[in-house]
């Protein structure tokens, strides 16, 4: 979530936790309209430049949001601040969501908006929507809730083939996964010593030769 506090601060002032609320809210969505409704929703609250009955209808519908949905867990990641900086190439959601931007119903008659982030959602729009099938819930469970079909009929019953199986797997409610996360440090500060790989074949060749080096050790002997 190194990120999304960067742009919260950056683009949202004194508005931050707000908005690192909403972001959670977004990363919640298990559907393509629970999604958008969220977007809708701080787009009016946030890119209004006046406060009138859109702004408070849907400041009170992101309310609802809130305490009808479990917070989720946010948490620091230890990044450089080269990390900070996401190069997003574009995906089929960059029109979708520009053209939900668009048709958000902006209050511009009436008092200032207090909540009037300019920046905020242009950003969001740029560096991290475009990924939101990544970052949110949308590939998470079973798929074939997004549509009909013989293919989303096939992922549901997958889905329910994998949910009868009594060991650990997707279909559960699992939590993090410490031992991974260890592991995954390790890999990132020690044995890489901090090197910043950005290409698969660098990563592939450094861990390969790191994997050799370990077994070659005398102790592993």
């Amino acid at each position: 979530m190194k990120n999304a506090k960067d742009l919260c601060k950056k683009h949202a002032g004194k508005h931050y936790l707000l908005c690192m609320h909403v972001l959670g809210l977004m990363t919640q969505a298990t559907t393509l309209k629970e999604l958008e409704e969220v977007v809708v929703s701080a787009t009016v609250v946030f890119s209004s430049p006046a406060s009138h009955e859109n702004v408070e209808k849907y400041f009170q519908n992101l309310q609802v949001l809130l305490t009808s949905t479990a917070p989720p867990v946010v948490k620091d990641i230890d990044t450089t601040e080269e990390d900070s900086v996401v190069e997003s190439s574009a995906t089929p959601f960059d029109d979708h969501f520009k053209k939900v931007i668009q048709q958000a119903p902006l209050d511009t008659q009436g008092e200032p908006n207090d909540y009037y982030c300019s920046t905020f959602i242009p950003k969001l729009l740029k560096h991290f929507l475009p990924q939101s099938v990544l970052w949110s819930g949308l590939l998470l469970g079973d798929l074939g809730r997004h549509g009909t079909g013989p293919v989303y009929g096939m992922l549901s019953k997958k889905y329910s083939r994998a949910a009868q199986n009594s060991t650990q797997n997707y279909t559960k409610d699992n939590k993090t996964q410490g031992i991974m996360e260890k592991s995954q440090w390790d890999l990132k500060k020690i044995r890489f010593q901090q090197k910043r790989l950005t290409r698969l074949d660098d990563f592939v060749h450094t861990y390969k030769g790191l994997h050799e080096d370990a077994h070659d050790c005398p102790w592993q002997e």
